[in-house]
């Protein structure tokens, strides 16, 4: 009861793992490293069925792995013969294995005809063989040879220390490099589109007097031109003018017609253009070409220094996008890279010149807006929703819908710091995605940020708590209600046992006892529930085996587990390493989990009851009947006991609909072989009722209130008030 690495290698590393460490899939030789990774991977038999295919795999062919199982390799290769498909000395089997670097004919996409480089193959306990394949078709090599290019011209216009800008026929900037917008003083997304002689001017050094417009030369006389010397750079953005050199290099298309024009500038004082380059990629982002987080949080130490003097009022948002680690681990990390490129662009268009959009994490951005109000700030929040709405991010054949979680706030008198505004802008955020996909949370003081606030402050006590050993056991008396005539009744259950739930409290630093409803809803949002649980299992044992070594008489225990360690690989081996140290009887030791707990990890949690339950450990399933689905899955549990939920005993004597409730689940799990125990049994007059129905057994402050467990040179006995 609660209170409340190479393709080779990598085909290598499957192929090579012994047989009981394979998963149920793929021929006995599927591992699921194989399942994210680009190129496809396909396995066949000596018959030549298919046993398995990849994501990527199923993704070139166009079908899933359910409409493959089983089907002749022929269905993706339709060139091969009988011969080559089928039998013990198949070619295709003799060949693949020493083929490396050939190619194969087969069918993808809509039918489309794939051309597949033979990457590696290996023939496997000559029983089958799995291939690795890489799509080198022309479309897809000729799309791939693009996105290199660009990849090397980005890298080159970001890092060298010149300035770089193009325009299109009517003089107007279509892109600038870094060192062009440090050059200019313009920020990310500012210039584009604005007519380049309007952001610079050139003047003569000696004369003073401006030059004519070498855009308007170049693309009138359609050849370069290049100034050396003597010339001073103007801007609106910068008081100082800069002494450069600049080229001027007419663009053109496919059919050699004239499509705009390259400059490229260079700062005659050297030290000037290498402090400058070296600052710019101190302050953003090399992917995204953004500012980087140390640049926002300086901006916004800034913007909150002017908001508190009560004379302007900025906007702050908070961006965070949804499942990108999926587009990372189905289509590696250069999709990932390119979204959030494409994401940046598709933000900085809806900002205004005075604005600051950057990026703050691998998957966050953070939009600084100076002298915007309430109302602008939800407008441009909006906007962006919009956006995100109606984006589709495409890659290799696969469309993906991005969604994310918008978090916004004011900065004005309220806001003391820089670091309180980002962690209130990322709280509103996070309250934003567990409303759902594309949603807007405006941070207010609210209940549900108060309490978000109280549970982020929470996740550094329950740190300092698990390093202080500073948490408390205690445990509650579950009784058989046939023997509970009176209070005073004697404590035995159907082993001869007694049998109670252990509980957890945080001794404050202060010393105060702290009831788990005020800590565990912070411990469970912030991952820290298995490290609870390990410690409350592990002291748990530790006090049985002090029992032990006193010949006391022995004492069952129930102990809870959360969700996270069910799900936690390492768990089981945890709880068997403890057991055996602590040389404890299994059969005292019994686990409580939450219908919810189970359901969020339906597999692990049957597999972990079925294992510890062959050893002679006791499974309770908790909180029966608050979830809507709880029939459907009882069965689907090896459960001994039934913890009928407390908000249908409540009440019991007095409703007869909880009765109802109470009487059918009590029904539903004798039927089935387990008994039931009543939590929440507050006081004596629910236990006739209980007894009518045929309840075994009851908990809760009405039977015994919970007392602290003895460690060490403790005394049992102090209860909990």
């Amino acid at each position: 009861m609660k209170e409340s690495p190479s393709s080779q290698s990598t085909l290598n590393s499957v192929c090579e793992t012994p047989p009981s460490s394979r998963g149920s899939r793929g021929s006995g030789v599927f591992d699921d490293f194989v399942e994210f990774i680009s190129d496809a991977v396909v396995t066949f038999d000596l018959l030549g069925r298919i046993h398995f295919l990849n994501l990527s795999a199923q993704s070139l062919f166009g079908l899933s792995f359910s409409e493959y199982e089983g089907k002749p390799l022929r269905q993706i290769f339709p060139l091969l013969t009988d011969r080559e498909l089928c039998g013990a000395n198949s070619d295709l089997l003799r060949k693949t294995s020493i083929s490396c670097g050939g190619s194969l004919r087969a069918i993808g996409t809509n039918g489309r005809e794939l051309n597949l480089l033979l990457v590696a193959a290996r023939v496997i306990d000559n029983s089958c063989c799995q291939l690795l394949l890489r799509d080198i078709s022309p479309a897809n090599a000729y799309r791939e040879d693009l996105l290199h290019l660009r990849e090397i011209n980005q890298a080159a216009l970001q890092n060298i220390a010149d300035g770089v800008i193009t325009t299109n026929t009517l003089g107007e900037i279509e892109s600038l490099n870094p060192v062009a917008r440090q050059l200019l003083g313009l920020s990310l997304h500012a210039g584009r589109g604005v007519p380049v002689d309007e952001v610079m001017t050139l003047i003569d050094e000696q004369s003073q007097l401006p030059l004519p417009s070498l855009v308007e030369e170049v693309l009138r006389r359609g050849r370069g031109i290049q100034v050396e010397a003597n010339v001073q750079l103007h801007t609106s953005e910068q008081q100082d003018a800069v002494a450069v050199s600049i080229q001027a290099t007419p663009i053109r298309n496919g059919q050699n017609q004239l499509s705009g024009c390259v400059l490229v500038i260079r700062s005659i004082n050297e030290a000037s253009r290498a402090s400058s380059h070296l600052n710019w990629q101190a302050n953003h982002d090399l992917l995204t070409q953004l500012p980087n987080r140390h640049y926002f949080e300086a901006e916004l130490s800034k913007a909150v220094a002017a908001a508190q003097l009560g004379k302007v009022c900025h906007g702050l948002i908070y961006v965070d996008l949804f499942q990108f680690k999926l587009i990372n681990d189905t289509c590696g990390y250069t999709a990932g890279d390119e979204l959030l490129r494409q994401l940046a662009e598709l933000y900085g268009k809806k900002m205004r010149s005075q604005d600051l959009l950057a990026r703050l994490g691998s998957d966050e951005f953070g939009i600084l807006l100076r002298n915007c109000t309430l109302a602008g700030t939800q407008r441009v929040a909006d906007i962006l929703l919009r956006e995100m709405q109606g984006f589709r991010f495409h890659w290799n054949d696969q469309c993906f819908k991005v969604g994310v979680s918008v978090g916004a706030l004011m900065l004005d008198k309220t806001i003391e710091s820089e670091a309180q505004a980002l962690s209130a802008a990322h709280a509103s955020c996070c309250a934003a995605k567990e409303a759902g996909r594309n949603r807007l949370h405006l941070y207010h003081n609210d209940s549900a940020m108060v309490r978000r606030r109280s549970e982020m402050n929470w996740v550094v006590k329950i740190n300092e708590a698990l390093t202080d050993n500073r948490l408390v056991l205690y445990r509650q008396a579950v009784k058989p209600i046939t023997a509970l005539n009176s209070l005073q009744a004697t404590v035995v259950d159907s082993d001869s046992l007694p049998h109670f739930e252990v509980l957890v409290r945080l001794s404050s630093s202060e010393g105060k006892l702290i009831s788990p409803a005020e800590f565990i809803p912070a411990a469970e949002r912030y991952g820290l529930m298995d490290e609870v649980d390990r410690w409350v299992l592990k002291n748990l044992l530790g006090y049985l085996r002090q029992r032990q070594e006193n010949a006391l008489p022995e004492e069952s225990y129930a102990v809870n587990l959360s969700g996270a360690s069910l799900g936690d690989e390492g768990f089981c081996e945890f709880v068997w390493s403890e057991l055996a140290e602590s040389g404890v009887p299994p059969r005292l030791l019994h686990f409580e989990i939450t219908e919810t707990a189970a359901v969020s990890n339906l597999e692990k949690a049957v597999e972990f009851m079925e294992l510890f339950g062959e050893k002679g450990c006791k499974f309770y399933l908790d909180d029966f009947g608050s979830g809507l689905s709880s029939f459907a899955y009882l069965k689907d549990f090896p459960v001994h006991f039934l913890k009928i939920d407390g908000s249908f005993v409540k009440g019991l004597e007095v409703d007869s609909t909880s009765f109802a409730m109470v009487s059918t689940i009590n029904h539903l799990a004798h039927v089935m072989g387990i008994k039931t125990v009543a939590e929440y049994v507050e006081n004596i007059a629910l236990l006739e009722p209980l007894r009518k129905i045929g309840v075994d057994y009851a908990q809760g402050y009405g039977i015994e209130r919970p007392i602290e467990i003895a460690m060490g040179q403790k005394v049992v006995g102090k209860k909990v008030s």
